[in-house]
């Protein structure tokens, strides 16, 4: 089985909350090329500090995908420093983790990254690969009947020319200048989870509106979805902890501006078929900076054919 993968524009939000972790997200820098290397390894923190916050209060139990004997898992993504399709044999994934390759990548300028879940190929016994595909998910995870959603992982690539603002203390909320790495990280990774890329998502859709369950419950009604449905339409608003926000899956953020997981976007999780530990984001302050000048991500088409 072959599935291509998925990999969509995107950047924005988030904020933090540190707990045990159900999921754990394991970044790999096996493709970085230098953004995270060097002088620069402190942008590591603020890669886990995303990352932890989304495995915290995460609850799924995802099988592990062990490569051995006759069974061969390989992982299908694009290079995160090049773009280029990589394909790894022999790939294990342990149990309730996420593999994530990150790097940096030469982009055009106003685009700040791009994320989304990796494809595979595998071959072995039939248990072997019913565990690679659904993670012991008993919802299927691809395809037309799609309830559910239980990648290996995935990749996230960031702009090596952007204007970054990198926090080197996410507790504590300040005035600042540029494109905030933690929100764009944490959007990316909401791509990695499926939101505006998974079937589980698009099978959720009809025509530019978002039609799960938990995502009208809170809206009240079918959310509006941009053309290519992979986000909530442009300046989509929800609440944090009953504050007024934009979402976090809208196709923008504003320079100097860091955006959090909104209730929206909290029941997108569900609806993709996560189980969601909280309803609400746990904010270190109420205040928020707003800038002026809109930056958007990339677009990329969204690619996940499947065939035998």
């Amino acid at each position: 089985m072959f599935i291509k993968p998925s990999l969509l524009a995107g950047a924005v939000l988030l904020t933090a909350s540190q707990s045990a972790n159900a999921i754990v997200i394991n970044f790999d820098y096996s493709y970085d090329g230098g953004f995270f290397s060097g002088s620069n390894s402190s942008r590591r923190q603020i890669l886990d500090a995303a990352g932890g916050f989304l495995g915290s209060i995460l609850t799924d139990s995802l099988a592990a995908i062990t490569s051995g004997g006759g069974n061969n898992f390989s992982a299908v993504f694009q290079r995160p420093d090049t773009g280029a399709e990589t394909v790894l044999s022999g790939f294990s994934v342990a149990a309730d983790t996420l593999t994530v390759f990150v790097g940096g990548q030469d982009m055009a300028a106003g685009n700040l990254g791009y994320g989304g879940f990796g494809g595979y190929q595998v071959s072995g016994t039939l248990d072997f690969s019913t565990t690679a595909a659904q993670r012991g998910q008993a919802s299927p995870s691809f395809g037309a009947s799609a309830t559910d959603f239980a990648p290996w992982g995935g990749l996230l690539a960031f702009s090596n020319s952007a204007n970054w603002y990198f926090d080197d203390d996410l507790s504590t909320t300040e005035t600042f200048s540029g494109n905030d790495f933690y929100s764009v990280v944490l959007h990316e990774l909401g791509h990695v989870l499926g939101l505006g890329s998974s079937d589980s998502w698009m099978n959720k859709t009809s025509g530019t509106g978002f039609t799960g369950a938990n995502a009208v419950a809170v809206y009240g009604g079918n959310v509006p979805l941009t053309g290519d449905r992979s986000h909530w339409q442009e300046g989509t608003q929800s609440t944090v902890n009953g504050l007024p926000q934009e979402t976090l899956m809208d196709p923008t953020i504003r320079v100097g501006t860091r955006k959090l997981y909104t209730e929206l976007d909290l029941a997108a999780l569900k609806d993709v078929g996560w189980e969601v530990s909280v309803t609400a984001v746990p904010v270190p302050s109420a205040v928020w900076f707003f800038g002026t000048a809109l930056f958007g991500f990339i677009a990329s088409q969204r690619k996940h054919n499947v065939s035998a």
